[in-house]
Protein backbone atom coordinates (compact mmCIF):
# COMPACT_ATOMS: atom_id res chain seq x y z
CA UNK A 1 0.00 0.00 0.00
CA UNK A 2 1.14 3.66 -0.72
CA UNK A 3 1.32 5.13 2.77
CA UNK A 4 2.58 8.19 1.81
CA UNK A 5 -0.81 8.43 -0.25
CA UNK A 6 -2.71 7.10 2.83
CA UNK A 7 -1.26 9.68 4.70
CA UNK A 8 -1.92 12.38 2.46
CA UNK A 9 -5.62 11.59 2.42
CA UNK A 10 -6.21 10.99 5.93
CA UNK A 11 -4.34 14.58 7.15
CA UNK A 12 -6.75 16.73 4.76
CA UNK A 13 -9.61 14.90 7.03
CA UNK A 14 -10.92 17.39 9.74
CA UNK A 15 -9.71 15.85 13.41
CA UNK A 16 -13.11 14.25 14.12
CA UNK A 17 -13.31 12.25 11.28
CA UNK A 18 -9.41 10.96 11.80
CA UNK A 19 -9.84 7.88 13.50
CA UNK A 20 -12.32 6.18 12.08
CA UNK A 21 -10.78 6.83 8.27
CA UNK A 22 -7.65 5.28 9.80
CA UNK A 23 -9.25 2.23 11.59
CA UNK A 24 -11.08 1.55 8.04
CA UNK A 25 -7.33 1.85 6.05
CA UNK A 26 -5.72 -0.48 8.61
CA UNK A 27 -8.80 -2.69 8.23
CA UNK A 28 -8.50 -2.79 4.10
CA UNK A 29 -4.21 -3.64 5.02
CA UNK A 30 -5.01 -6.55 6.92
CA UNK A 31 -7.51 -7.97 4.50
CA UNK A 32 -4.86 -7.69 1.92
CA UNK A 33 -2.21 -9.10 4.38
CA UNK A 34 0.01 -6.54 4.34
CA UNK A 35 0.50 -6.19 8.13
CA UNK A 36 3.56 -4.33 8.14
CA UNK A 37 1.45 -1.43 6.21
CA UNK A 38 -1.46 -2.04 8.90
CA UNK A 39 1.19 -1.41 11.55
CA UNK A 40 2.85 1.77 9.89
CA UNK A 41 -0.92 3.17 8.97
CA UNK A 42 -1.77 2.82 13.07
CA UNK A 43 0.58 4.77 14.11
CA UNK A 44 -0.31 7.66 12.22
CA UNK A 45 -1.30 10.54 14.54
CA UNK A 46 -4.44 12.51 14.89
CA UNK A 47 -3.53 15.91 13.99
CA UNK A 48 -3.83 18.47 16.85
CA UNK A 49 -6.66 21.59 16.03
CA UNK A 50 -3.29 23.63 15.49
CA UNK A 51 -1.77 20.90 12.76
CA UNK A 52 -4.81 20.96 11.26
CA UNK A 53 -5.09 24.22 10.13
CA UNK A 54 -2.07 24.94 9.09
CA UNK A 55 -2.74 21.50 6.85
CA UNK A 56 -5.34 23.42 5.33
CA UNK A 57 -3.68 26.08 4.60
CA UNK A 58 -1.06 24.06 3.02
CA UNK A 59 -3.86 22.40 0.98
CA UNK A 60 -5.91 25.42 0.00
CA UNK A 61 -3.30 28.12 -0.10
CA UNK A 62 0.05 26.84 -1.59
CA UNK A 63 1.41 30.28 -2.61
CA UNK A 64 0.88 31.61 0.94
CA UNK A 65 3.68 29.60 1.76
CA UNK A 66 5.54 29.61 -1.13
CA UNK A 67 5.56 33.43 -0.12
CA UNK A 68 6.60 32.76 3.88
CA UNK A 69 9.83 30.47 2.23
CA UNK A 70 10.88 32.67 0.25
CA UNK A 71 10.51 35.98 2.95
CA UNK A 72 12.56 33.21 5.15
CA UNK A 73 14.98 32.67 2.53
CA UNK A 74 15.36 36.99 2.28
CA UNK A 75 16.02 37.57 5.88
CA UNK A 76 17.76 34.67 6.13
CA UNK A 77 20.07 36.09 3.37
CA UNK A 78 20.46 39.54 4.67
CA UNK A 79 20.68 38.52 8.61
CA UNK A 80 23.85 36.67 6.52
CA UNK A 81 25.00 39.67 4.74
CA UNK A 82 24.37 42.12 8.39
CA UNK A 83 22.25 44.35 6.10
CA UNK A 84 20.29 46.06 8.70
CA UNK A 85 18.41 48.37 5.87
CA UNK A 86 17.27 45.34 4.07
CA UNK A 87 16.63 43.25 7.74
CA UNK A 88 14.28 46.47 8.51
CA UNK A 89 12.22 46.05 5.18
CA UNK A 90 12.06 42.64 5.23
CA UNK A 91 10.72 42.58 9.03
CA UNK A 92 8.04 44.74 8.13
CA UNK A 93 7.00 42.40 5.22
CA UNK A 94 7.29 39.40 8.21
CA UNK A 95 4.76 41.13 10.67
CA UNK A 96 2.72 42.31 7.79
CA UNK A 97 2.69 38.71 5.76
CA UNK A 98 2.46 36.71 9.30
CA UNK A 99 -0.61 38.92 10.26
CA UNK A 100 -2.21 38.09 6.94
CA UNK A 101 -1.15 34.26 7.36
CA UNK A 102 -3.21 34.02 10.83
CA UNK A 103 -5.94 35.38 9.82
CA UNK A 104 -6.15 33.28 6.50
CA UNK A 105 -6.01 30.37 8.89
CA UNK A 106 -8.83 31.63 10.65
CA UNK A 107 -10.58 32.34 8.31
CA UNK A 108 -9.96 28.49 6.50
CA UNK A 109 -10.90 27.08 9.84
CA UNK A 110 -14.33 28.90 10.17
CA UNK A 111 -15.50 28.20 6.92
CA UNK A 112 -15.01 24.52 8.03
CA UNK A 113 -17.06 25.54 11.38
CA UNK A 114 -13.76 25.72 13.64
CA UNK A 115 -13.00 28.39 15.83
CA UNK A 116 -9.61 28.93 16.56
CA UNK A 117 -8.88 29.58 20.65
CA UNK A 118 -6.19 31.62 21.17
CA UNK A 119 -3.56 29.05 21.93
CA UNK A 120 -4.12 26.91 19.26
CA UNK A 121 -3.55 30.51 16.79
CA UNK A 122 -0.06 31.22 19.49
CA UNK A 123 1.29 27.95 18.29
CA UNK A 124 -0.10 28.60 14.71
CA UNK A 125 2.15 31.64 14.55
CA UNK A 126 5.20 29.90 16.57
CA UNK A 127 5.53 27.45 13.35
CA UNK A 128 5.23 29.94 11.16
CA UNK A 129 8.31 31.79 12.87
CA UNK A 130 10.14 28.43 13.04
CA UNK A 131 9.17 28.38 9.18
CA UNK A 132 10.78 31.77 8.15
CA UNK A 133 13.82 30.53 9.97
CA UNK A 134 14.34 26.82 8.84
CA UNK A 135 13.40 26.29 5.29
CA UNK A 136 12.87 22.42 6.31
CA UNK A 137 10.07 23.57 8.54
CA UNK A 138 8.73 25.42 5.38
CA UNK A 139 8.83 21.99 3.11
CA UNK A 140 6.89 20.26 6.29
CA UNK A 141 4.38 22.70 6.15
CA UNK A 142 4.33 22.50 2.34
CA UNK A 143 3.63 18.53 2.52
CA UNK A 144 -0.26 19.06 4.45
CA UNK A 145 0.27 16.06 6.65
CA UNK A 146 1.15 17.69 10.23
CA UNK A 147 0.24 16.18 13.13
CA UNK A 148 1.39 18.33 15.73
CA UNK A 149 2.80 21.62 16.03
CA UNK A 150 5.07 20.63 19.36
CA UNK A 151 7.70 18.12 17.56
CA UNK A 152 7.04 19.49 13.71
CA UNK A 153 8.39 15.98 11.74
CA UNK A 154 6.93 14.57 9.63
CA UNK A 155 4.53 11.42 9.84
CA UNK A 156 6.53 9.03 12.04
CA UNK A 157 4.89 5.98 9.99
CA UNK A 158 6.32 6.72 6.55
CA UNK A 159 8.54 3.73 5.59
CA UNK A 160 12.25 4.87 6.27
CA UNK A 161 10.93 7.71 8.31
CA UNK A 162 13.07 10.69 7.86
CA UNK A 163 14.88 11.88 10.77
CA UNK A 164 13.07 15.27 12.61
CA UNK A 165 13.44 17.84 10.38
CA UNK A 166 14.82 19.69 13.33
CA UNK A 167 16.61 19.86 16.33
CA UNK A 168 14.27 20.93 19.24
CA UNK A 169 17.35 22.69 21.58
CA UNK A 170 17.56 24.29 17.74
CA UNK A 171 14.39 25.33 17.48
CA UNK A 172 13.40 27.01 20.46
CA UNK A 173 17.13 28.66 20.32
CA UNK A 174 16.26 29.97 17.01
CA UNK A 175 12.47 31.01 18.23
CA UNK A 176 14.03 32.91 21.18
CA UNK A 177 16.43 34.74 18.96
CA UNK A 178 13.57 35.68 16.61
CA UNK A 179 11.53 36.80 19.40
CA UNK A 180 14.46 38.84 20.21
CA UNK A 181 14.70 40.50 16.91
CA UNK A 182 10.82 40.65 16.98
CA UNK A 183 11.21 42.70 19.96
CA UNK A 184 14.22 44.74 18.57
CA UNK A 185 12.45 45.58 15.70
CA UNK A 186 9.23 46.53 17.98
CA UNK A 187 11.26 48.81 19.64
CA UNK A 188 13.40 50.95 17.04
CA UNK A 189 9.77 51.15 15.58
CA UNK A 190 8.82 52.59 18.89
CA UNK A 191 11.21 54.79 19.27
CA UNK A 192 11.07 55.78 15.46
CA UNK A 193 7.40 56.45 15.84
CA UNK A 194 8.47 58.07 19.44
CA UNK A 195 10.94 60.36 17.39
CA UNK A 196 8.37 61.32 15.35
CA UNK A 197 5.55 62.49 17.41
CA UNK A 198 8.38 64.59 19.87
CA UNK A 199 9.16 66.10 16.30
CA UNK A 200 5.69 66.70 15.53
CA UNK A 201 4.98 67.76 19.10
CA UNK A 202 7.89 70.46 18.81
CA UNK A 203 6.31 72.13 15.47
CA UNK A 204 3.01 72.56 17.21
CA UNK A 205 4.91 73.39 20.09
CA UNK A 206 6.65 76.49 17.82
CA UNK A 207 3.83 77.22 15.44
CA UNK A 208 1.42 77.66 19.03
CA UNK A 209 4.05 79.94 20.53
CA UNK A 210 3.98 81.92 17.50
CA UNK A 211 -0.19 82.50 17.21
CA UNK A 212 0.36 83.07 21.04
CA UNK A 213 3.12 85.91 20.37
CA UNK A 214 0.82 87.27 17.22
CA UNK A 215 -2.53 87.45 20.02
CA UNK A 216 -0.57 88.96 22.73
CA UNK A 217 0.42 91.60 20.38
CA UNK A 218 -3.21 91.94 18.26
CA UNK A 219 -4.13 92.23 22.47
CA UNK A 220 -1.56 94.97 23.33
CA UNK A 221 -2.51 96.47 19.95
CA UNK A 222 -6.73 96.47 20.86
CA UNK A 223 -5.51 97.62 24.37
CA UNK A 224 -3.65 100.85 23.42
CA UNK A 225 -6.47 101.43 20.59
CA UNK A 226 -9.31 101.20 23.54
CA UNK A 227 -7.07 103.53 25.38
CA UNK A 228 -7.23 106.40 23.12
CA UNK A 229 -10.70 105.75 21.61
CA UNK A 230 -11.73 105.94 25.54
CA UNK A 231 -9.54 109.59 25.83
CA UNK A 232 -10.96 110.77 22.64
CA UNK A 233 -14.94 109.72 24.11
CA UNK A 234 -13.70 111.32 27.13
CA UNK A 235 -12.65 114.52 25.45
CA UNK A 236 -15.51 114.78 23.29
CA UNK A 237 -18.15 114.23 26.63
CA UNK A 238 -16.12 117.19 27.43
CA UNK A 239 -16.38 119.18 24.64
CA UNK A 240 -20.49 118.59 24.55
CA UNK A 241 -20.73 119.45 28.50
CA UNK A 242 -18.63 122.66 27.70
CA UNK A 243 -20.77 123.47 24.48
CA UNK A 244 -24.29 123.11 26.44
CA UNK A 245 -23.30 124.79 28.73
CA UNK A 246 -22.22 127.80 26.22
CA UNK A 247 -25.46 127.16 24.62
CA UNK A 248 -27.31 127.44 27.78
CA UNK A 249 -25.93 130.95 28.71
CA UNK A 250 -26.77 132.14 24.81
CA UNK A 251 -30.26 130.76 24.83
CA UNK A 252 -30.83 132.96 28.51
CA UNK A 253 -29.12 135.86 26.81
CA UNK A 254 -31.38 135.70 24.09
CA UNK A 255 -34.67 135.33 25.65
CA UNK A 256 -33.66 138.31 28.33
CA UNK A 257 -32.89 140.29 25.18
CA UNK A 258 -36.52 139.24 23.67
CA UNK A 259 -38.20 140.38 26.78
CA UNK A 260 -36.70 143.46 27.14
CA UNK A 261 -37.50 144.75 23.23
CA UNK A 262 -40.69 143.65 24.16
CA UNK A 263 -40.96 146.27 27.51
CA UNK A 264 -39.78 148.64 24.93
CA UNK A 265 -42.31 148.31 22.14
Amino acid sequence: MDLKSIADQLYALRPTEFMAARAEFVRAAKEEGDKQAAAAIGKFRKPSTAAWALNLLARREPAELKRLANLGASLRDAHGRFDGETLRELSKQRHQLMRALVAQVRSLASGEGQKLSETVVRDIETVLAAALSDPNVTEVLQAGTLSATNDLTLPEAWPEPPEPVIDEVALRREQRAERRRQELGRARAEAQHTSEVRDRAQSALAHAEQKAARAAQQVADLTAELERARAAEQEAAGEVREARTVFRTAEKAAERARRQLESLE
